[in-house]
């Protein structure tokens, strides 16, 4: 895909703002279409086929994560980037959850943005883009019965932690997530809850630092997860029983 081509949907309810980007944007070469509510922006988005939806977080009568809900409903592929006055920890985990691609707070250098719609669009020609509404389990199981050799790289919603699986011919070949490499950064990455997800083919050669299955893996992930659960279960009934003494 051309990046001079792309149809944008740019949402936000300052008029005199969302003019000014969309004619940033405009001037870079892409088709634009601007919303001043979200509800006109659902109404554009079902009668257009956009390759971006760049939308702001705070308006009125309907939010920016109702709007990313909803196009989600209607396209869960969308790539969407989040643009807000006012950022939060809150808000930004919603949006990842949502499968929000980037997410960049006012004020911004039009050149910044620019740079992040670009990097946004180009992110379709590396690989997929997703939401993790499924477990990081059910990736990897999706991952491996595709037999493909690829990065699985999953942004953590809660923290924006990032961990890179890596699938030589389907199998588990090393994997990497904060400080961890190999077993344990595997084991890391498949106890995360939710997130977004892309893949994209390796860029250097692939290190090898597992050796086993993927299903032995998963079921050694499962039973390590098992394990802290019932160790948090005793600590936190330790501390309660400490507390009525």
């Amino acid at each position: 895909m051309m990046e001079s081509k792309a149809r944008i949907l740019f949402i936000d309810d300052e008029k005199e703002f969302a003019d000014s980007m969309s004619e940033v944007l405009r001037l870079e070469g892409f088709e634009v279409q601007t919303a001043y509510s979200g509800k006109s922006a659902l109404q554009m988005f079902v009668s257009g086929d956009f390759d971006l939806v760049i939308t702001d977080l705070r308006m009125p009568e309907m939010d920016g994560i109702e709007v990313i809900r909803e196009i989600r409903k209607l396209c869960p592929a969308q790539r969407v980037i989040v643009v807000t006055a006012f950022p939060s920890q809150i808000s930004q985990e919603q949006a990842f959850r949502l499968g929000t691609l980037s997410y960049i707070a006012k004020p911004f250098k039009p050149q910044r943005f620019i740079e992040l719609v670009q990097d946004s669009l180009r992110a379709e020609e590396r690989g997929l883009l997703g939401a993790v509404r499924l477990s990081p389990t059910d990736l990897i199981q999706l991952y491996s019965f595709k037999g493909e050799t690829v990065v699985l790289e999953i942004l953590r919603a809660k923290n924006g932690e990032v961990g890179r699986i890596y699938f030589e011919k389907g199998k588990v070949v090393h994997a990497e997530a904060k400080k961890y490499k190999g077993k344990e950064a595997f084991h890391e990455i498949q106890s995360w809850e939710s997130g977004i997800f892309k893949t994209q083919l390796p860029k250097t050669e692939i290190p090898h630092t597992i050796k086993e299955s993927v299903d032995a893996l998963l079921l050694e992930g499962a039973h390590l997860q098992d394990e802290n659960e019932t160790s948090s279960s005793k600590k936190s009934r330790s501390k309660k029983r400490r507390r009525k003494k």
